[in-house]
């Protein structure tokens, strides 16, 4: 069975702790680790709401599409990168395929609502990627939308 996408992501998966999935690009393995709970938003729109936003279609970088979203003006990006948490800096909002990692193996440390993602729809410039945590679907929602935001962090090993 093959188990890696087309943009060489290994979907084989192991659970290192409480809150970090670990998973690989190519050869290179990584630590997605989850923002605590407590640092969740609640209620927010993705922003840059009619704009293509280049950098920002991206299924498995995460934060290359946060930083530009946060260049399009994005208020819910830059609260994200404004985060500091146990001393980091460098939290963003999650991929489209980071978000099924992260339901995959953390659903339970989720509300079971939408989530935004930081992966732009490529069918209309209006809409970016949500995952459900309450059943795994994912699907676009228009940027307007309000709905709930986690920050993650990736971490080379």
């Amino acid at each position: 069975m093959n188990t890696t996408t087309a943009e060489g992501i290994d979907l084989r998966t192991t659970l290192d702790d409480a809150r970090r999935i670990r998973y690989f690009i190519g050869e290179q393995p990584y630590a997605l680790i989850l923002s605590p709970k407590d640092s969740e938003i609640k209620r927010a729109k993705w922003g840059a709401t009619k704009k293509n936003v280049t950098g920002a279609h991206s299924y498995v970088d995460g934060l290359a599409n946060t930083i530009a979203i946060v260049e399009a003006g994005s208020k819910l990006a830059k609260d994200i990168r404004a985060l500091r948490i146990g001393g980091f800096d460098d939290w963003y909002l999650p991929s489209r395929l980071e978000s099924l990692l992260l339901f995959g193996e953390l659903q339970s440390e989720f509300e079971p609502e939408w989530y935004w993602t930081s992966t732009q729809y490529a069918g209309y410039a209006e809409c970016a990627w949500i995952q459900d945590f309450y059943n795994g679907d994912q699907c676009y929602g228009h940027k307007d939308y309000e709905s709930r935001a986690r920050a993650v962090r990736r971490v080379a090993l």
